[in-house]
C-alpha cells in the first residue's frame, strides 16, 4: 500500500480555509422557517408587525389575553405564538357556522323519538 503526500502552498491553503469558512457559515445560518417560528419580539417591533399602539399592548397583556414571555422586567413576544393567536380570532364564515351547526344538530337532536 502506498501513501502519498501532498504538499500546499500558503495560498491554496488560504483558499482551502476561506472555502470551509463559508461552508460553515452558510450551515449556521437559521432557514427562513426557523426564524419566523423561533423569533422572539420586543414590544415595539410586536406593535409594528400587528399595528397596535403600545399602551393597547401593555392592556392585553395585563388581561392575559395576548401570549407573551416576561423574564425580570423584559416583556418579549414569541412571533410564532402571536400569529397564530392572531389566527385564532379570525372571524367564521356564515358557511362554516352552519356546517357546525349542522354537526351540531345531527349529533343532538332536539327532539328523543
Amino acid at each position: 500500500m502506498e501513501k502519498t503526500i501532498t504538499f500546499f502552498s500558503e495560498e491554496d491553503l488560504l483558499v482551502i480555509a476561506k472555502y470551509i469558512s463559508e461552508n460553515i457559515k452558510k450551515e449556521l445560518q437559521p432557514t427562513s422557517n426557523a426564524t419566523t417560528e423561533d423569533q422572539f419580539l420586543s414590544i415595539d417591533q410586536l406593535a409594528e408587525l400587528i399595528t397596535l399602539t403600545k399602551p393597547t399592548i401593555y392592556g392585553l397583556v395585563y388581561r392575559k389575553t395576548i401570549p407573551y414571555i416576561k423574564k425580570g422586567r423584559m416583556l418579549r413576544f414569541s412571533k410564532h405564538d402571536i400569529l397564530n393567536w392572531l389566527q385564532s380570532g379570525k372571524n367564521q364564515s356564515n358557511k362554516d357556522l352552519d356546517a357546525k351547526a349542522n354537526v351540531y344538530l345531527a349529533n343532538n337532536p332536539l327532539f328523543k323519538r
